[in-house]
């Protein structure tokens, strides 16, 4: 499969996954953000396992500590974990979309450190994409530009995210996505757990049965979500165009909102920002 095949494949698992994701925030019975995402890190962890058990990459498990790549590991680890607090703070404003610009500027640093880092080309198509991209994403957030403290949190995480993607990058070109995933997860929801032991403890053991449900189908996409990004790294997606597509799917969620739970406000603005957001990348993959 080529990277763009990938880049596709993936949008469509995150939307899957941020809808889930959605849900279980909004729902106040659910898990509260830190414990949300110490789980949906573990599920995909977990979600390796029978895949390197069953496969051939059991005996390849422990041959990352051998490689050069694993200071880089344990630093996309601790980058990760502070991009997601960072991020999850940015949300907590009155005015989510201001955020959701600050944190797709994530495009913007994984491009510029593929251009320093992997020698990946700047050129006018390629430019044109990501531009279209975020401009569609900024026309569909921006209502007003009363800027709170915590929407700045957005940009860090945002920083972080671009620098997180760049290493990813490197390190799946001598490690396997499925290897990769098992370690990297597992250290970023340990570190997570650690932020606050205690909170996360405490609703784990008072949560029904129930209220793994979309937690589960969360991780489930976030996991495929990955393996696609990855997978279209090693192939050689160009880092900043992978980002910019993936950045897309918010889209994919306004056509699904539209056709199947029927939000229809603001349509108008939803389709025009989202039909911007697929010539970007159109663009992107074949030009």
């Amino acid at each position: 499969m080529t990277w763009f095949a990938f880049s596709l494949l993936s949008i469509l698992v995150l939307a899957l996954a941020e809808l889930a994701q959605q849900y279980l925030l909004h729902t106040k019975k659910y898990f509260d953000e830190r414990t949300s995402v110490v789980l949906t890190f573990l599920i995909q962890s977990i979600l390796t396992i029978p895949i390197i058990f069953f496969s051939g990459l059991k005996a390849r498990v422990y041959t990352v500590f051998l490689l050069d790549t694993f200071p880089f590991i344990l630093l996309v680890t601790l980058i990760s974990s502070f991009a997601m607090i960072f991020y999850l703070r940015s949300f907590k404003v009155n005015n989510i979309s201001i955020s959701s610009i600050f944190v797709s500027l994530s495009t913007v640093v994984s491009t510029s450190m593929g251009v320093v880092f992997f020698n990946e080309g700047i050129y006018l198509y390629k430019v044109l994409g990501i531009v279209l991209v975020l401009l569609a994403i900024i026309s569909l957030n921006v209502k007003n530009l009363s800027l709170e403290k915590n929407h700045f949190y957005g940009l860090v995480a945002g920083a972080l995210f671009g620098i997180a993607y760049t290493l990813d990058k490197k390190i799946v070109q001598s490690v396997d996505p499925i290897i990769y995933i098992f370690w990297v997860f597992t250290l970023v929801a340990f570190f997570g757990f650690l932020f606050n032991p205690k909170a996360v403890i405490d609703m784990v053991k008072n949560a029904r049965f129930e209220y793994y449900r979309p937690i589960l189908i969360s991780g489930i996409g976030y996991f495929l979500y990955n393996f696609f990004t990855f997978s279209a790294y090693k192939v050689g997606g160009e880092v900043g165009r992978v980002d910019a597509i993936n950045n897309s799917q918010v889209f994919l969620i306004i056509l699904v909102e539209y056709f199947i739970i029927r939000h229809k406000d603001n349509i108008s603005r939803k389709l025009i920002s989202a039909g911007i957001a697929f010539t970007g990348v159109m663009i992107l993959g074949f030009l």
